[in-house]
This record gives structure tokens, C-alpha cells and sequence, in this order.
């Protein structure tokens, strides 16, 4: 019975941590990659398609959808505790290759499962991928291990090949990790065949990689899925050394690159016997970071490095066995991780909730207002607790995914003038308040401006526009400042229009100003200094939402 205690008391905290996740709607690119159908998939193959070269991704997606519909979110939710359970599995069979302790083994695979980076990876459904794609390069480094560790049975590096394929064709995330599956055939062989095994395993590990090369190049050229990617320099380090330590939040919450350039090599010398387990656990923090190390820092990227966190928990808890302060202080340090991941997974939660709350009230609005034009949303919560909500104006998909069809085209604000002139010549611009639940309404058209004549004007400090509202578009001078708006519609707010200078000529492009589209003679606009106007009735945003079609039209 004591034997089992451990496995169950994981599986129980399991539960009580991941099973809100299953109420966690879609949040921002959810909506984009939920919508994925199974005749998609050879296309993913032959092409860039879904942000990169990621045909398997691609495959995922489209059976979730096949399986559960883009209307169930909870059983995309369901694919990610499976995900969970299977690369927790594969952990604790990975950690028994090279740990001796059953203990050192459970608090090893602890970590991976209730830190915050998988916590995320698995409330979130986009983010689950990098855990799919972690799945297959486990299994074949078991495979590599068992394979050293003299084994007859000669298919197992082939198959360790074939699954570190099918890795990189899920997510590019074991693209630089060579180098780890040499050490794991290193570390488990025995010493009269070491460097033979080893070197046998990198020559057969290459072939998938060459494999994965020529499919990507044939599908996009040379072309990275991110610009950052062709980025190099001295950031890279830092970025890995800060990848690894959101694994161990919040317990090194703050810490310097600095800091942790010191803290890491001391722990894993003092925490790790002998060298080649340092350099294991070293191969796996590091090369596993690697082609994710020139890109802005995301917690979901640090589920790579959660392998080698929990070898190096599992060797310093082996290390220390015995020793009474072990499990008070491991006690104390998983509590600060459990709990940190349940305040993300919370607010993970808000996020959702505040989505769906969003979305149920502008379908309400869409119902409440006359005609089928086209609806223009300001006030949405684009993020909330550094967790995106809805992608800025995209409100249509998450209507669907709830079973919504409000029969008429819900966008954000900056797509006014191209919505006028593809759905309807006349709509409503909304204004939201903070929860939602209050709103303005405001009509606008593509013919609210007509032809007037120029009308120069100096403004100094605080005028009443009046009339001026009538124009769509004016013109300064170079030295031209901001114009500064203020009205009755956002008593509370300053919205500042900024020139576009090109040459001597500055250009305010008025009419993508929402308050400036639908406030009436009391707006007042502020200047700093004084400044000579021209105001003209030639509608730019008009203009230039016109052009953007034609361009869309000749791809």
C-alpha cells in the first residue's frame, strides 16, 4: 500500500488542480487553430500552413475538431489531460533510467506535472502542443537509453529515429537536441561500448533531422515562422537561463539572468554526482531551449525544459535522502508551485469567463440594433492578468464557437471604412463600458462626410470643434504637434491623434479616430502649442481600406 501512496496522492492533486481547466473556454488563437479540418492536412505537408512548418500540429487540431467540434471546448480541454497523463508516464519511465530512488523518481515527475509551464500548457488548448510534441522525443530517448543500456533488439534506434521525426513534424521543439540523445546513449551505456552506441545513435538521429530539413525546405524555402528567429546574439543565453527558471516559479520569481548564471552551474555540480549526469541534465536545460532562445519569453516554451528540471530534482532528492529537513522543505517547495499554478489556471479561468460574458453581450447588442450592418466594438479587454482574450476585432469566431449567429458582421474599430465598403454602406460604431455591461451607440456610413471646401484654421490650446467635425482629414506643417481629443462620449479620457509626416506635410487622418467619427459639436481639442490647419473633406482611411481590397484581390 505504501508503495502506491505516492502515485495516488500525484493523481489527486491532479485532479484538483487540472479539472477547473475543463470549464476554460477558447482564449485568442484558440478560435484560429480549433477551425482545422482533416482535408487540411496534406496541404500542412507541402506547405507553410498554420504559422510554420507543423503538419502534425495541424493534424492534432483537425482531429479535435473531428472528434469534439469547435462548439466543445471542454473536450478540447479533456486532449489536453490526456496529453498530460501520457507525458507524465513517459517522465516517470525517463526518470527511472537514471534514478535509483523510487522518491527521487515521484518528485521528479511531480514537477513536470504541477509546474507552472505545464499548468498553462494545459489550461490553455493552443499551448498544449509544445506537451504533443514533447510525447514522441520522450519516447525515443527511453528508447535510446534502453537500446545502450544492452539491448539486443536492434530496431529500437530506428524507432527512437522515427518518433524524434515525428516530433519535429509535430513542433520544432527537439530541433537542436541531438546533442541530448547522445548523452542519454552516453549516460546509459556501459563503458566498453560508450562512444561506439553513442556515435551509432547521433549517425541514425541525423536522418530524421535531414528528413525534417528537406520536407520544410521544399514546403517554405528558407523562410522562419518568426522574424526574431534569424536573430542572434549575446540575449540568447539570457533567454535560456530565463526559460528554465519559469519552470521553478515562484521560487525564483525576479531572479536575474545575472543571478542565475551563478545559481544553475553551482546547483547542478552540488546537487548532481558525477560529471556526465551534470552534462545530461546541462544538454537537456539547454538544447531544448534552443530554437525557441532568440524569441520573446512565453511560459508554454518552458514545458521543454521540464525533463531536465525533473532529472535535477530527482538527483539533488536522491542526493539527499535520508536527511531529515528532506521533505519538510520539499513539502514547502511544492506548496509555493501548486499554488502558483492554481492562481494562473484562476486566471486563465477570468479570462474565459470574461470572453464568454463579452461575447453573450454583443450578440445581445447585434439583436437590440436596427438593420443587418456591420457592428464596430471600442472597449474590449484584449488581456486580462497577461492572458489574452479575444484577438484586437476579431468577435465573429467566438460567437460561433458558442453556437452564436447574430446575422449581421461584429468587428473591432480599426476595420470601420474596409466593413463599410465590403458588408454594408452603413453600421453602428459601440462603445463599450468597463464590465460590459452599459454601452453607447453611435450610426456611421461611408457617406457621413461630403464634399466641402478647405477651411484653414490656427488652433491655440483648447477649442470647441463645432463644425470641424464635418471633415475627415487636415493638414500641417512638419513642426506640427498631436491633437488631443476630448468628449462627452469619454468624459474621463484624452484621445491623442498623432500626424503622419511625410516630407514638410503633416497628415491626421481623422476618420480613424472613433471619437472623432461620432462625437458632435461639444468635442473639444486640445493642442500644445499653436499650430495652422488645413481641414479637408478627402477621407484617407477611406481611401486606404479601398486599396488594401484591391491588394487582397490581385493574392
Amino acid at each position: 500500500m505504501r508503495k502506491f501512496l505516492p502515485a495516488a496522492v500525484i493523481l489527486l492533486v491532479v485532479a484538483l488542480l487540472y479539472i477547473p481547466t475543463l470549464q476554460t473556454g477558447f482564449l485568442t488563437d484558440d478560435f484560429l487553430d480549433c477551425s482545422h479540418t482533416l482535408r487540411e492536412v496534406p496541404v500542412a505537408f507541402s506547405t507553410q500552413y498554420g504559422g510554420g512548418y507543423r503538419p502534425l500540429m495541424i493534424f492534432s487540431w483537425a482531429m479535435d475538431n473531428r472528434i469534439w467540434s469547435a462548439e466543445n471546448q471542454t473536450g478540447w480541454h479533456v486532449t489536453n489531460l490526456i496529453l498530460l497523463l501520457v507525458s507524465s508516464l513517459l517522465v516517470y519511465i525517463f526518470l527511472g533510467r537514471f534514478l535509483r530512488k523510487r522518491e527521487a523518481i515521484y518528485f521528479g515527475t511531480a514537477l513536470f506535472m504541477f509546474s507552472y509551464p505545464m499548468a498553462i500548457a494545459v489550461a490553455r488548448v493552443s499551448w498544449s502542443t509544445t506537451i504533443l510534441a514533447l510525447i514522441p522525443f520522450l519516447a525515443s530517448l527511453i528508447l535510446i537509453s534502453i537500446w545502450s543500456r544492452n539491448s539486443g533488439k536492434k530496431w529500437m534506434p530506428f524507432a527512437a529515429a522515427f518518433l524524434f521525426l515525428i516530433s519535429l513534424l509535430v513542433k520544432e521543439t527537439a530541433l537542436a537536441a541531438l546533442p541530448v540523445m547522445a548523452m542519454v546513449a552516453f549516460c546509459s551505456s556501459e563503458n566498453e561500448s560508450k562512444w561506439r552506441k553513442t556515435i551509432f545513435i547521433i549517425i541514425t538521429c541525423l536522418v530524421p533531422m535531414v528528413i525534417y530539413g528537406v520536407l520544410r525546405y521544399r514546403a517554405m524555402g528558407f523562410g522562419v515562422n518568426y522574424a526574431e528567429s534569424t536573430t542572434f546574439g549575446p540575449f540568447i543565453l539570457r533567454n535560456i537561463l530565463l526559460q528554465n527558471s519559469i519552470v521553478w516559479q515562484p521560487w525564483l520569481f525576479g531572479a536575474s539572468a545575472r543571478l542565475l548564471v551563478l545559481i544553475y552551474p553551482v546547483a547542478v555540480y552540488f546537487g548532481i554526482p558525477k560529471w556526465k549526469n551534470r552534462i545530461l541534465v546541462f544538454s537537456l536545460g539547454i538544447f531544448l531551449m534552443l530554437p525557441v532562445s532568440n524569441l520573446t519569453l512565453r511560459p508554454d516554451f518552458s514545458v521543454a525544459a521540464l525533463p531536465g528540471s525533473a532529472l535535477f530534482l530527482g538527483f539533488l532528492v536522491q542526493r539527499l535522502h535520508g536527511r531529515k529537513f528532506l521533505y519538510p522543505a520539499l513539502a514547502v517547495f511544492f506548496a509555493g508551485i501548486i499554488l502558483f499554478s492554481i492562481d494562473e489556471i484562476r486566471t486563465l479561468g477570468i479570462a474565459s469567463d470574461y470572453l464568454d460574458r463579452t461575447t453573450l453581450r454583443l450578440a445581445e447588442i447585434a439583436d437590440e440594433l436596427p438593420g443587418d450592418g456591420p457592428l464596430f466594438v471600442d472597449g474590449v479587454k484584449n488581456e486580462i492578468g497577461g492572458y489574452g482574450t479575444f484577438w484586437p476585432g476579431e468577435y465573429m469566431a467566438p460567437m460561433e464557437c458558442l453556437g452564436i449567429r447574430p446575422g449581421r458582421y461584429v468587428t473591432g474599430i480599426d476595420r470601420i471604412w474596409e466593413a463599410l465598403s465590403t458588408e454594408n454602406d452603413s453600421g453602428f460604431l459601440i462603445f463599450l463600458s468597463n464590465d460590459a455591461s452599459n454601452y453607447i451607440s453611435v450610426p456611421v456610413s461611408l457617406d457621413m462626410y461630403t464634399e466641402l471646401p478647405d477651411t484653414a484654421l490656427l488652433l491655440t490650446g483648447s477649442i470647441p470643434a463645432g463644425n470641424l467635425i464635418l471633415y475627415p482629414s487636415c493638414l500641417g506643417t512638419e513642426e506640427s504637434g498631436a491633437l488631443n481629443l476630448v468628449s462627452q462620449i469619454y468624459p474621463d479620457s484624452v484621445i491623442t491623434i498623432v500626424p503622419e509626416v511625410r516630407g514638410r506635410t503633416a497628415l491626421y487622418d481623422l476618420a480613424a479616430a472613433p471619437l472623432w467619427l461620432t462625437s458632435d459639436e461639444t468635442l473639444v481639442i486640445l493642442v500644445e502649442s499653436p499650430m495652422q490647419l488645413v481641414f479637408s473633406s478627402r477621407n484617407v482611411s477611406l481611401e486606404r481600406a479601398l486599396e488594401r481590397m484591391e491588394a487582397k484581390q490581385e493574392h
